[in-house]
């Protein structure tokens, strides 16, 4: 998904209002697009398209202008920010325990020399 989207971008680019920074990420997005056989690399690419969008409506922001010049790159950069800035799943949180597997609040008898405290 995140390739087709990236092709996207770099069919309609002459239509998206970049600065510097944003041209980065698109020559980062371009040198990888097709080079993305692990994991670790595919998350890396996802992380360039996730910046690259940013970069793109920061700049936008910035110069209180639109992001593109024309339908087809407007179409292209919604898809990506859609695909970004899609909701993630929340990870529960684990009750935290111990190295033994107690309980972490768990109340320790003092003893002395064997023989249970008084």
């Amino acid at each position: 998904m995140a390739r087709q989207i990236a092709l996207r971008l770099l069919e309609h680019r002459d239509g998206i209002v970049m600065d510097s920074w944003a041209a980065y990420w698109n020559g980062e997005i371009a040198e990888t697009i097709d080079d993305r056989d692990s994991p670790d690399k595919r998350g890396r690419f996802t992380g360039w398209l996730e910046s690259f969008v940013r970069a793109v409506h920061g700049h936008a922001r910035a110069r209180n202008e639109p992001s593109t010049t024309n339908e087809a790159a407007r179409q292209a950069l919604t898809k990506a920010t859609e695909f970004t800035f899609q909701e993630r799943p929340k990870i529960p949180e684990q009750i935290r325990r111990s190295q033994a597997g107690n309980p972490r609040d768990r109340v320790r008898r003092r003893t002395r020399a064997g023989r249970p405290a008084r």
